[in-house]
């Protein structure tokens, strides 16, 4: 992937949703209805917050399902968002007919293997395959790092022509955005930034809450921090994300 064409200084915050109903019962949850945050999911969220290194954004995006949702009005209450969206692209995985059925019972199905030694090549019965899943999100983050940028260079030119004062000759302001998604969409968007292949990113662990960095103001994508929790809570590589440890 090349980046260095984009320009720019944008930094992109991944979110992913607080502790939930199915992330406790161990349930593959993905755009099932009803799920939603516990009061320890949103307790800890909060806290989580507490360690953003930035605290005003220029948009935040949110997944449309009901886990997501809230975890976006509970980052309101933390940060501040001049816009705030909903986007289809960062939704959860499709996973068919795995949907609503326990990690457990799953790990016994032929398909669990490669779901965790080449993710690339797995597909869910009846719903999406994860390389679908990681195309639709990473092409997401690369219109929004464009856009940030285009918003930089537009904002610099409109303090430029605002005259010769202090505030005009500063070089204009980082633009931050923040991405309230799911673990296998987030995992997915980071292995991108670091170039890993897809069939790795079931290496990479992000916890429920957690939030992750990615520096875009380079040549490349710069993973500045990666599932910080106030706890320090680690979760399982478990397809979903759905299993504590």
């Amino acid at each position: 992937m090349i980046w260095a064409s984009l320009g720019g200084m944008p930094v992109i915050v991944l979110l992913r949703h607080g502790l939930s109903s199915a992330n406790v019962s161990g349930i593959l949850a993905g755009r099932a209805p009803g799920v939603s945050l516990t009061d320890e999911g949103a307790r800890a969220l909060r806290a989580n917050l507490e360690l953003l290194p930035h605290r005003h954004f220029t948009h935040l995006l949110h997944s449309p399902l009901q886990r997501c949702e809230e975890t976006a009005a509970i980052a309101a209450e933390t940060a501040e968002f001049e816009h705030f969206d909903v986007d289809e692209a960062v939704i959860e995985l499709d996973y068919g007919d795995w949907t609503g059925r326990s990690l457990k019972e799953l790990g016994q199905e032929p398909l669990w293997a490669t779901v965790v030694k080449t993710a690339s090549q797995a597909k869910f019965p009846g719903g999406e395959s994860i390389t679908e899943a990681a195309d639709r999100s990473t092409a997401r983050i690369r219109d929004l790092v464009a856009q940030l940028r285009e918003e930089e260079r537009v904002d610099a030119e409109d303090r430029a022509a605002s005259g010769s004062g202090t505030d005009a000759e500063k070089p204009a302001p980082p633009r931050w955005a923040m991405i309230v998604s799911h673990g296998d969409i987030i995992k997915a968007i980071i292995a991108d930034a670091l170039g890993m292949p897809l069939d790795d990113f079931q290496r990479l662990s992000v916890a429920p809450g957690s939030f992750t960095v990615i520096d875009y103001s380079g040549d490349r994508p710069v993973l500045a921090a990666m599932s910080v929790t106030a706890a320090g809570l680690a979760q399982s590589a478990a397809v979903g994300g759905g299993g504590m440890r």
